[in-house]
């Protein structure tokens, strides 16, 4: 009567999301999760929050999540070209004008 496929029991209806994601406040629905050791325990990743979790040296789920926080307030936001994309503008000198330094 309540076997494994009827989805009554034993909180299938509950969805797990990115442990990191909850933590920022961000929406991770949908997201597939794959778990990573953070510390001492294994943590329930985005793909994208579990390769920066890979390359993080953390000891804990809260060190992990202030890393984050550094280095997204290090990092342009989405509107916000950085220089090397920006179009081409040629920078001024100061000193002697182009059309009038050779005599």
């Amino acid at each position: 009567m309540f076997g494994p496929f009827c989805g009554g029991l034993h909180g299938a209806g509950m969805r797990q999301r990115c442990e990191l994601c909850d933590a920022l406040g961000a929406d991770s629905r949908g997201h597939q999760l794959i778990g990573v050791a953070v510390g001492p325990r294994d943590a329930l990743l985005c793909a994208d929050h579990a390769l920066f979790a890979l390359d993080a040296d953390v000891g804990s789920l809260g060190e992990l999540r202030e890393l984050f926080e550094f280095v997204a307030s290090l990092e342009p936001s989405p509107g916000e070209a950085p220089a090397a994309s920006r179009p081409y503008t040629r920078t001024r000198r100061a000193g002697v004008r182009a059309s009038r330094g050779a005599a």
